[in-house]
């Protein structure tokens, strides 16, 4: 999964471009590091998902077709005006992101921010290993929180998870935090006690 210090170097590389598309970019990649979404729920965010007035916005899980209501962080919902105000093309459409060629419209579906997301790491110089798309910010998510000592049902939760077996792949990359929380096996010595 991608380090701290590699989403880091993406996401200060795509704030230093300015135009529309980096505006964009800049956007989904904060919601894609800041709360874990699938890349599926930011290409169906819609303008009236977003309540400015309360802070929050609504996400529509692709996978569970649950709903959650998320606060909106300043950062996030500053980027968000940014791209709105400067970047986002002039179009009927409600989703959010819109793509930067005609016709204006939303993405089809979340695979089409593969591109946009593994164009951001090689611009920024991030090659991780493995994952090089938006899931790759989803792990990282879920293991920060994890480091963080929030708890696996939470995690689960704000990755809009149902059970606890959804989570638990997220989880394996954490190998240093799950050992703290192994179990001690007590050495076999090969004598017998009576």
């Amino acid at each position: 999964c991608l380090r701290a210090d590699e989403i880091r170097t993406v996401v200060e590389a795509t704030r230093k471009d300015h135009c529309p598309k980096g505006l964009r970019d800049y956007a989904i990649l904060l919601l894609l590091s800041t709360y874990g979404l699938r890349a599926g729920e930011i290409a169906r965010l819609k303008l009236d998902d977003i309540d400015w007035r309360a802070d929050r916005f609504c996400v529509l899980h692709t996978k569970t077709a649950t709903q959650s209501l998320l606060p909106l962080l300043p950062a996030v919902g500053d980027a968000l005006l940014a791209y709105l105000r400067r970047g986002r093309p002039v179009t009927d459409a409600r989703e959010i992101f819109i793509r930067t060629c005609a016709p204006y419209r939303g993405f089809a579906e979340g695979s089409s921010l593969y591109t946009v997301i593994r164009g951001r790491l090689d611009a920024a110089g991030v090659q991780p290993v493995g994952k090089r798309g938006p899931h790759a910010f989803r792990h990282a998510r879920a293991v920060s929180l994890l480091r963080a000592g929030v708890s696996q049902k939470v995690i689960g939760d704000v990755l809009g998870h149902r059970s606890a077996a959804s989570t638990t792949p997220y989880l394996k990359l954490a190998t240093e935090e799950l050992r703290n929380v192994a179990l001690e096996i007590p050495m076999c010595t090969g004598e017998t006690q009576s």
